[in-house]
């Protein structure tokens, strides 16, 4: 029996593979997992491709495939439908609740994951809970996303005189190659709506900031602040006095302490994740399927 564990985030998919007997056999990846953002039709292409690279061609008996943007009960039936083939039996979850199983093992546990978008995920040992995680329209407060969209309005400010220029102006104007405020605007709006470009904008304003850039640093308090408010509110709720931390925001040592500061202020440890989440619907996989998930991992 083939089992499949897969993580399909905004970024990448990721997939691994192991008989139910134990035995390792591939991993596998592709591009995003979230079909808000890439449609249905690409996100499963990826999501497929992921899964039978991890195979090696082979159809799995047992896929379990947390998703980002499974969002809603429309989100879960689409998706349900979309991927039913891609093994004999096909589970689809949130892509937060499996990265928090990789961690707890089902235990009561909290992981906040910002990333391109953002979720908190709550279990407390018999019902999950989640915060955020609803796109980026409604929420994803901290995330890449949110961070590249506040930069965007601080560029706008600038480049209208509301703001002084700063470096951080200068910056993502050399990185998205625009001259002055119609080129903005043009990019913007007339060109598409980009989420991953926006999202990268993030690492522009982690660069500003650590150059002194005060508009940097205020954006990186803000939606550091605004996710870890949110994150101490599930941990209270849930009964724990720490969090998982995963996702490429936490890579910036600047949002991850001012995140941590604010957890440590409210007697709540934050931990980075260290556990792929692919691992955490590999598990699940093995659970559903009744066969023994033997040292999968530590």
């Amino acid at each position: 029996m083939i089992l499949v564990g897969v993580d399909g985030g905004g970024t990448k998919t990721s997939a691994v593979a192991y008989t139910c007997s134990g035995n390792f056999i591939g991993k596998g990846s592709a591009g995003p997992g979230n079909f808000h953002n890439i449609g249905v039709e690409e996100a499963v292409k990826n999501v497929s491709k992921a899964i039978f690279i991890a195979t090696k061609g082979m159809k799995p008996d047992v896929a379990y495939i947390g998703l980002a943007g499974i969002d809603s009960r429309y989100d879960y039936n689409i998706m349900s439908e979309a991927l039913k083939n891609v093994a004999n039996k096909t589970y689809i979850d949130h892509d937060g609740f499996v990265a928090l199983y990789a961690e707890t093992r089902g235990n009561p546990g909290v992981i906040v994951i910002a990333g391109t978008g953002s979720v908190i995920v709550g279990f407390d040992g018999n019902k999950r809970l989640r915060y955020g995680g609803l796109g980026w329209l409604i929420a994803d407060e901290g995330s890449a996303y949110w961070i590249g969209r506040e930069a965007l309005r601080a560029l706008g400010k600038m480049l209208d005189s509301r703001m002084p220029k700063t470096i951080l102006a200068d910056k993502i104007m050399n990185a998205l190659g625009i001259n002055d405020l119609d080129d903005l605007i043009k990019w913007a709006y007339h060109e598409g709506h980009k989420i991953k470009d926006i999202a990268s904008l993030a690492i522009i304003v982690d660069e500003a900031a650590k150059e002194g850039d005060e508009i940097a640093i205020d954006i990186l308090k803000k939606a550091a602040y605004e996710l870890a408010i949110y994150a101490v509110q599930m941990a209270v709720k849930i009964n724990v006095d720490k969090v998982y931390l995963k996702g490429g925001m936490f890579n910036s040592s600047i949002y991850l302490s001012l995140f941590k500061s604010y957890l440590d202020g409210n007697n709540i440890k934050g931990i980075m994740a260290t556990h792929e989440p692919e691992y955490g619907a590999l598990l699940l996989a093995f659970k559903y399927s009744g066969c023994n998930p033997v040292n999968i991992i530590d």
